[in-house]
């Protein structure tokens, strides 16, 4: 059942050619511009600017795509229509569709990722090694995030309403990590000194992870396994509170 869940949500996502193109392309629209900055610049700058600017907002914009965009809306959408709680009358657990519909939203995004990175490895070195754990932690941050498309679904009433919270939510995420960090450099004083006020938004040990596996940094602010169990957690306190949310009346 959880494959055919997972199967129904691939499909609904990719026949709905619209929402996918405008969701996938902010992502490849920062790999064009690198390759044109390829053309323009060279050096230390332009390694600065793809490796701590483009590529790390790339990957946050294609896991917002999936976390947020896309299954938010086809859940409110299914929720405004009445359709989940007829799925849950056929003897559907909340627990199978969740782990089904997720299977689908980490398939679709390990697939766009790889091919993130792919192009952008015609344009700066990326080691095997750092390939295979950007992958790693761009999966443990939308294991975080996933619930939320859940809880902003049960929360607003219809698809135009959800859809309409997601930018200042998305730029709240974001810009709240990659602004912090580039002003703080630019200022000379050292972000992981003020990461703590950051702790909560599962974007910063993304960028930070990514910083380190594109040698921009030598170490992050907490270890690896520390972010990946962080991670987890907030995954299934939010799991908990989606449950709550998104299967009330």
């Amino acid at each position: 059942m959880m494959k055919q869940i997972a199967r129904i949500y691939m499909l609904e996502s990719i026949r709905n050619a619209g929402m996918s193109i405008g969701n996938l392309s902010p992502a490849f629209i920062f790999l064009i511009m690198s390759v044109i900055c390829k053309n323009m610049m060279t050096g230390e700058a332009f390694d600065y600017l793809i490796k701590g600017q483009f590529l790390p907002v790339s990957i946050l914009m294609l896991i917002f795509s999936f976390a947020f965009s896309s299954s938010t809306i086809y859940l409110a959408d299914m929720k405004a229509n009445k359709t989940f709680q007829w799925v849950q009358r056929t003897g559907i657990k909340p627990h199978t569709y969740y782990i089904g519909m997720g299977i689908g939203v980490f398939t679709l995004l390990n697939v766009f990722l790889v091919l993130l990175l792919i192009g952008y490895s015609f344009i700066i070195d990326i080691s095997l090694s750092s390939y295979f754990m950007i992958i790693l932690i761009s999966n443990f941050v939308l294991l975080a995030l996933y619930p939320l498309s859940f809880i902003l679904a049960g929360l607003f009433k219809n698809e135009k309403v959800a859809q309409s919270m997601l930018v200042p939510i998305m730029i709240l995420f974001m810009f709240s990590v990659t602004m912090t960090t580039m002003f703080l450099t630019i200022g000379g004083k050292n972000p992981h000194d003020y990461y703590i006020f950051l702790s909560w938004n599962p974007m910063l040990y993304l960028n930070d992870s990514l910083q380190m596996y594109l040698n921009l940094i030598n170490d992050t602010w907490l270890p690896q396994y520390q972010y990946c169990i962080i991670l987890a957690v907030i995954s299934m306190v939010l799991a908990a509170i989606a449950k709550k949310v998104y299967t009330s009346k």
